[in-house]
């Protein structure tokens, strides 16, 4: 009489442990093992079409017989396990089979229908950024492409594109994030194939970007790598070093100085007369020079020379909390000026050929 063969039971096994506590019987945990993923970084490997199949291919008809039974939620929180294993790989954090429990598997299917959410709103709302065309518009322009690839998913744990532009290298253990999405961003690893397949992504983005304006000599330097990290630190070292911040703080002095409003003009509104000076203040800002709230306000005031404001100057003038505090400032005005427009106010005698200077 022939012995019985031997069968391996995959006693032990910490993933075949974590899949029964996720609702698999033995023997459907078992063929997990046989299909060569005998481990959580195997199971890692995989990605959610592959898992489909290996699913499909253990519970299909076996010889004309029925396959294995495996319960549709446990299925999704298989699939949880796998998100929560691409996630914790790509942010350099730990992903033992041993910790994850029915109670994991919930809480990260959520997160998983949270981003597919997320993903879908963040595509409709977030445009494509504009050519980059001159070195005044850096602060805006670079803002935009940074808010822009925060809506586009990498390859790399579907973190957002913008981590490739981050400004550390490496996180440390200190670091505290105030969304997943920021996590992402601040943990994803910059290294491996498909961190490379992201960076390639960003290259080819900024390139498109910067035409053939004044961004392409320092972009075309890492053409034939293809390496978008580096094309945008060579873009940092050169518009955020002391030289070009000089530079563009004497370009925001010289927009508040030149910035006249002389009542409603073609293309010329009071909101454009506002935008000026809260973009100069923004410029002034992130470079370190801060103007005073009241220099702000005088500043303001003085390129107002439309005679009809006289009053609201004077109103402003008068007011403590105005003289001191821009935003309420230009609210004030912004509201008067509305007044004044719907009494219909006569404009000024000003002759419609006089220039208006921004």
């Amino acid at each position: 009489m022939e012995a019985a063969p031997n069968v391996n039971l995959w006693e032990g096994n910490a993933l075949k442990d974590a899949l029964i506590r996720l609702g698999l019987t033995d023997i459907a945990a078992r063929e997990f093992m046989e299909n060569g993923v005998t481990d959580v970084h195997r199971l890692r490997s995989l990605d959610e079409k592959a898992l489909t199949r290996l699913i499909k291919t253990i519970t299909k008809d076996r010889d004309g017989g029925a396959g294995l039974v495996i319960p549709f939620m446990a299925q999704e929180y298989i699939h949880a396990m796998l998100f929560w294993s691409h996630r914790q790989y790509a942010l350099g954090l730990p992903y033992d089979a041993e910790l994850f429990n029915l109670a994991d598997a919930e809480y990260w299917m959520q997160k998983m229908r949270d981003q597919e959410e997320a993903d879908d709103a963040a595509k409709d709302l977030i445009k494509t950024p504009e050519l980059f065309k001159k070195d005044t518009d850096w602060l805006i322009w670079s803002e935009s492409v940074i808010t822009y690839l925060r809506s586009q998913k990498g390859v790399n744990n579907a973190a957002p594109l913008a981590y490739v532009l981050r400004e550390h290298d490496v996180p440390t253990p200190d670091m505290i994030f105030a969304t997943d999405t920021d996590e992402k961003i601040g943990r994803t690893i910059l290294v491996g194939p498909q961190f490379n397949t992201d960076n390639a992504k960003v290259y080819d983005l900024l390139k498109s970007l910067a035409g053939n304006g004044p961004l392409q000599p320092f972009i075309r330097t890492y053409e034939r790598a293809r390496n978008g990290r580096a094309a945008w630190k060579n873009l940092l070292q050169f518009y955020e070093g002391d030289s070009m911040k000089n530079r563009l703080k004497s370009s925001a002095y010289k927009m508040i100085q030149r910035a006249n409003y002389q009542g409603p003009r073609r293309n010329f509104e009071f909101s454009n007369y506002v935008t000026i000076h809260q973009r100069a203040h923004e410029h002034l800002a992130r470079f370190g020079e801060p103007v005073p709230e009241l220099k702000k306000v005088r500043d303001f005031l003085d390129g107002i020379t439309d005679p009809r404001c006289q009053a609201i100057k004077l109103g402003v003038q008068a007011n403590a909390l105005y003289m001191n505090n821009f935003n309420e400032m230009v609210n004030y005005v912004t509201g008067a000026l509305d007044i004044l427009n719907s009494q219909g106010a006569p404009p000024h005698n000003t002759p419609h050929w006089r220039i208006i200077h921004e």
